[in-house]
């Protein structure tokens, strides 16, 4: 079975990552017996680096099941339970005088009462913060870090609200029961536990890019077909987003837990998994219906045996990831991408190349491969429109409101590392293209920053040739700051 669906998506990998602008897409299909890995495109445009199955890339949001399994395996060996208060299991009077009741099931569900956030982020030259530390100050703040604290950090608990600063306080729970840093327990007892010989926390203790002769995947920030560098970034959030690896390794781990899902103790027991993966709370959205379950997201158990859980992640602004786990198929696929399609913002799976090589892998191994798949197409392929002196001052404005605004990020960007690595994925004219433009645009949005009023204002005053240049690079708002409404309401 595998050897059809892998010589399909040797096929269709290079037609994917054309048709949607992505520079390289790395996939790992696994049985609980078996693991391959297909990749095509580039790690790296300037310097021609081949993305495989080996590539280290930032993990984003795939470090939150990394966490519940870790805590998971402290309510085995009894020291914690799920439905133990949270300020039970943390430093006393670290969430502050008469926090909210929240349970550990609560965050793991993103019921934990903080409000939906992308990751606390800092440039990746400034020290790395302590988790505990940093959940302290965060509390004692009291306020998101997204647009300086438009929002408070607080909601009402028990409704579903997406964050990564929960599964932190979570991580944060791990540390201080165990004594142990994060960073050291998790490499222990799930990274190496699993076999994932090159993936690692960003926690300031080693180098994340520091894998052997493993190759690093550059991030992509989008504007059409134009691809910048992503701004270099770490997060003191990372029990939620601060994983590094690659899609063998992420391959790894969700073999691990399929065999675990079909009976063998892994780095759970079979029961343990169970609860982490059985429905807890429906997931608002658009589509079909799905569930968070303790630190996982889930398919509509409806579909019987079509059922998968996994989760997608991203990391800012260059990286996309799909996971899923079919037990009752006994397969698993994961696959990473080094495109952020800064227009759209948001990236779906369905329109995203790992997202589709995902589904597409799961549902050949049971279909499987149909016929007359698409060669590859040697032309190129636009999926925007070509930079010019104006739009390379957009984008400088873009990246600068999504970075400095939204990120809260204050230091200045290298602007010139990630000038000097732009490339554009379809033409060799590139002449339009203005690196002093994109830099005036990302030093006026920093001047405003954080302020979302003023970035908004900024972003208006771009007026309509700007919002017609998004909706070109396939935005589906004519509003240039997007995220300004979402996380500044």
């Amino acid at each position: 079975m595998l050897d059809a669906v892998m010589t399909a998506l040797d096929t269709v990998l290079p037609r994917l990552a054309a048709v949607t602008g992505t520079p390289g897409v790395a996939v790992a299909v696994a049985t609980s017996a078996e693991l391959r890995t297909a990749a095509t495109g580039f790690a790296d445009l300037a310097a021609n680096t081949p993305m495989t199955g080996d590539t280290v890339a930032p993990g984003g949001s795939l470090t939150k099941p990394v966490t519940g399994l870790v805590f998971q395996q402290l309510v085995e060996a009894g020291a914690a339970a799920l439905d133990t208060p949270i300020d039970q299991l943390l430093p006393a009077g670290l969430r502050g005088r008469d926090p909210e009741p929240v349970t550990a099931a609560m965050l793991a569900t993103h019921q934990g009462g903080y409000y939906s956030d992308i990751v606390t982020a800092t440039a990746q030259a400034a020290p790395a913060e302590p988790v505990l530390d940093y959940l302290r100050r965060r509390h004692e703040a009291g306020r998101a870090v997204e647009y300086g604290g438009a929002l408070p950090l607080l909601t009402v608990p028990g409704r579903y609200s997406y964050s990564s600063f929960g599964v932190g306080v979570l991580g944060g729970a791990v540390e201080h029961l165990t004594g142990e840093p994060y960073g050291a327990r998790v490499r222990r007892e799930v990274f190496d536990a699993a076999g994932m010989k090159d993936t690692s926390i960003d926690d300031g203790t080693r180098n994340p890019w520091a894998t052997a002769d493993r190759a690093r995947a550059t991030g992509y920030t989008a504007f059409g077909d134009w691809c910048l560098p992503s701004p270099p970034v770490r997060t003191a959030a990372y029990p939620g987003v601060g994983m590094y690896t690659s899609a063998a390794d992420a391959g790894r781990l969700l073999q691990s837990l399929l065999r675990t899902a079909r009976g063998d103790r892994g780095l759970v027991g079979p029961e343990s998994l169970a609860t982490m993966v059985t429905p807890h709370f429906p997931r608002p959205g658009r589509g079909a219906r799905s569930f968070s379950g303790l630190t996982f997201e889930l398919a509509d158990p409806d579909l019987g045996d079509d059922w998968w859980w996994g989760h997608t992640a991203a990391f800012p602004w260059g990286f996309w990831w799909e996971a899923r786990v079919w037990p009752h198929r006994d397969l698993a696929a994961v696959a990473v991408g080094n495109r952020w399609d800064m227009a759209r913002f948001h990236n779906p799976a369905t329109r995203s190349a790992p997202g589709l090589a995902v589904e597409w892998a799961g549902r050949w191994a049971v279909s499987g491969v149909p016929a007359g798949l698409p060669a590859p197409d040697p032309s190129p392929h636009r999926t925007g429109p070509r930079p010019t002196e104006e739009s390379s001052y957009w984008m400088g404005v873009l990246l600068g409101e999504r970075t400095h605004g939204l990120l809260g990020i204050p230091d200045p960007l290298p602007i010139g590392d990630l000038t000097a690595g732009a490339r554009c994925l379809s033409a060799a004219d590139v002449s339009g293209w203005n690196p002093d433009a994109f830099a005036r645009g990302v030093e006026h949005a920093r001047a405003v920053a954080p302020d979302p009023d003023a970035l908004g204002a900024l972003g208006r005053d771009l007026g309509p040739a700007a919002a017609l240049w998004m909706l070109d690079c396939g935005a589906a708002s004519a509003d240039v700051m997007m995220p300004v409404g979402a996380f500044a309401r």
